[in-house]
């Protein structure tokens, strides 16, 4: 093997792993646990919320509540997001 490609893949290897900011990534994980739980609520509300417009949609009834309350759960989701 070629020694600048050994030094080239070892620099690739030292940054990604040695010189990483590892330990942020680990306290950002524990941190996200908490909000996970909550996002999944709101995203299993959600389908749930898209599941019924839909079927409402099949028997063209009114969309109207149906798609107010998914832009609650989305705006929800998204200040959920931005708090991480």
């Amino acid at each position: 093997m070629d020694k600048k490609y050994l030094q080239e893949k070892l620099a690739g290897l030292r940054s990604k792993y040695v010189d990483s900011n590892a330990g942020e990534q680990l306290a950002k994980k524990f941190d996200d646990a908490h909000l996970s739980k909550k996002m999944a609520k709101i995203k299993q509300k959600l389908v749930s919320l898209e599941m019924e417009r839909c079927q409402k949609q099949i028997e063209h009834r009114d969309l109207s509540k149906i798609d107010e309350k998914i832009s609650e759960q989305r705006l929800l989701f998204e200040k959920c997001c931005n708090e991480k």
